[in-house]
């Protein structure tokens, strides 16, 4: 595990910001030779942020499935995709395309997913619009880390449309979406890889030198799935998360400060729906190393 990992589920451990003291409780009760189950979170924003956003899940899981949890995550998509793969988390909760992954290559099972879709955006200046996406030719995207639901989708669709990374145009990594917007207003880029939140939390001033050159199809977001070692709890663990509502204080603060719209079973054509996207993301995966 990682060294963000492991730092991880010791602030989760130790209730951060006192958001756990149920957890502590449940921990004494059972004794210390429970060992904690991992949720592996997909580090989609910072490592404060991920956890406090999840510590009212984690005190919600740990009441009724009466076991300590710990929240751990990694430095990046790659890391935590690595993890998983090794069975170092009990329940991960993924981005869609890494969890149809991580079920074809090594067998995890799905749970559940958030009831809200992902959806890509590719964005342009307001002021330099393309007009037809053969005007990427030659020059750059910009966009989060190649591993990302967005990113990859914004990349087979091009390709689809003739045009493939690396011999059409170059991609240009950028960290947030404000500097993403950067690249296309000071002309380093002519397309940007984005989404509706994205763009929410892209400065106004930025936003409004933007426009939307395509929206791509929907897709399913994050997924939580669990290592086959949890098999025989699997009919368990699916009540208990799909009983994670807005009904419970838990729910209602998990729910409030994400945005999620609730979870619902995960079903086949969910984890169908990524499908194409599999020899893709084993070359980068794998161009990685």
């Amino acid at each position: 595990m990682t060294k963000w990992g492991r730092r991880a589920g010791l602030l989760a451990g130790l209730g951060w910001l006192g958001l756990s003291a149920l957890p502590l409780a449940v921990r004494a009760q059972q004794g210390a030779a429970v060992r904690p189950l991992q949720l592996g979170l997909l580090p989609i924003t910072s490592t404060r942020m991920l956890l406090r956003n999840y510590l009212p899940v984690q005190t919600y899981l740990e009441r009724e499935l009466r076991q300590p949890v710990e929240l751990v995550t990694a430095s990046d998509f790659r890391s935590f995709h690595a993890n998983t793969l090794q069975g170092q988390y009990d329940l991960i909760v993924t981005a869609s395309h890494l969890g149809r992954l991580a079920q074809l290559d090594a067998g995890w099972l799905p749970l559940a997913r958030y009831q809200g879709m992902h959806r890509t955006l590719l964005v342009t200046a307001r002021a330099r619009p393309i007009k037809q996406v053969e005007e990427l030719r030659g020059r750059s995207l910009a966009g989060p880390d190649g591993l990302t639901l967005a990113s990859t989708e914004a990349q087979e669709w091009l390709q689809a449309r003739g045009l493939q990374p690396g011999r059409d145009y170059t991609f240009l990594e950028t960290p947030t979406p404000t500097s993403a917007a950067h690249a296309l207003l000071n002309g380093q880029s002519v397309l940007a890889v984005s989404s509706p939140q994205g763009l929410k939390n892209t400065p106004e001033n930025l936003r409004e030198q933007l426009e939307v050159y395509a929206t791509l199809p929907e897709l399913p977001s994050l997924l939580w799935l669990a290592h086959p070692r949890l098999a025989a709890q699997l009919p368990q663990l699916k009540a208990v998360l799909l009983g994670l509502t807005d009904a419970s204080a838990e729910g209602r603060a998990f729910f409030e400060a994400t945005g999620y719209q609730g979870l619902r079973e995960l079903q086949p054509a969910d984890l169908r729906a990524t499908e194409a996207y599999m020899p893709r993301l084993r070359e980068r995966l794998k161009a990685d190393r």
